[in-house]
């Protein structure tokens, strides 16, 4: 079968992979000039070297110069995975047989953006991917396949999102072998069992330290590496923070935001009736750093406070 395939991140090369490994035909492959903002985007020129396949780098695939041009493959199949543009209808419609996509989240629920950040920051403790065929309207086409994944209390974006990687190859290792037998799977999805998760921006990280620290410790992990990470500011510089220990339950009246203490290679700062240990922080853009180092290469203390969110957002 004939394969174009259209992608920009790590779960797209891990699919590529494994067709290539099962023999597929893959005519071209169309990826997305360097962004800055696509924080998971990867170079694919290795692979398509590797392999003799032509790679094309364009802003969309919907104008009519690549339209023509995906069309000049002659698709049976073709891959939209980790492609952070919509796709219009007259490109799905090229492929011969179908067009397909993966969403991190078991569809129905969960269509619409940023599905690892949300499944984590929601204490899902079980997601999925679903590969599924591609429509005019976003992530409800028929499914294909679904692949669980558990989330441990852990786990992170950076860690659900290999698990991601994971199940995305054991669906093409599944699947693939039908479509090539001449079977179309699909099962509907059902719409009114439908839930959508809307974009996130770097800028909505900001903590709100009023929250309990369960809540602290799934905001922070949900949106670490490779996203932009949670922040707060302390005396006026931004403070990044990049990994929490998991709450001990235990209870503790200090006030939200201040620091409790420094010890054991975290920073205790207060939550709603408890404390969150922070383990690794960043200045601006200074590199990521210890608890300890965060208190002896500045001014900053123990009694100091991270600024109420409330506050941030006044000024």
């Amino acid at each position: 079968m004939r394969i174009v395939f259209v992608t920009h991140n790590k779960l797209g090369l891990a699919c590529l992979e494994e067709l290539a490994k099962l023999g597929a035909n893959i005519k071209t492959v169309y990826t997305q000039p360097q962004r800055e903002e696509l924080s998971d985007q990867i170079n694919f020129k290795s692979f398509t070297n590797e392999h003799g396949i032509p790679l094309h780098r364009v802003e969309t695939v919907n104008d009519p110069k690549t339209v023509e041009e995906i069309k000049s493959y002659e698709p049976d199949l073709l891959f939209v995975v980790g492609w952070s543009r919509l796709v219009d209808t007259e490109v799905l419609a090229i492929p011969s047989v179908t067009a397909l996509g993966m969403h991190p989240a078991p569809l129905p629920r969960g269509r619409g953006r940023a599905p690892i950040a949300w499944s984590i920051i929601k204490g899902l403790d079980t997601t999925a991917l679903s590969f599924f065929h591609l429509v005019e309207e976003a992530d409800a086409g028929d499914i294909v396949g679904q692949e669980p994944i558990p989330i441990e209390t852990e786990d992170d974006a950076t860690t659900l999102y290999e698990k991601v990687i994971d199940a995305g190859r054991e669906l093409i290792r599944k699947y693939y072998p039908k479509f090539t037998a001449g079977e179309v799977p699909r099962t509907p999805q059902n719409k009114e069992a439908a839930t959508w998760w809307p974009k996130r921006d770097p800028q909505q990280g900001l903590i709100d330290w009023t929250r309990p620290p369960e809540e602290l410790y799934n905001w922070i992990r949900g949106l670490t590496r490779p996203y932009p990470g949670a922040f707060s500011y302390l005396e006026g510089q931004k403070i990044t923070i990049w990994s929490a220990n998991p709450p001990s339950g235990d209870r503790s009246f200090v006030r939200p935001g201040e620091i409790a203490y420094c010890e054991g290679g975290a920073l205790g700062v207060g939550a709603w009736e408890g404390i969150i240990e922070l383990t690794e922080l960043e200045i601006s853009d200074r590199g990521p750093m210890s608890p300890e180092a965060l208190l002896s290469n500045t001014d900053f203390e123990v009694g100091d406070s991270f600024t109420n969110i409330r506050n941030r957002l006044n000024k």
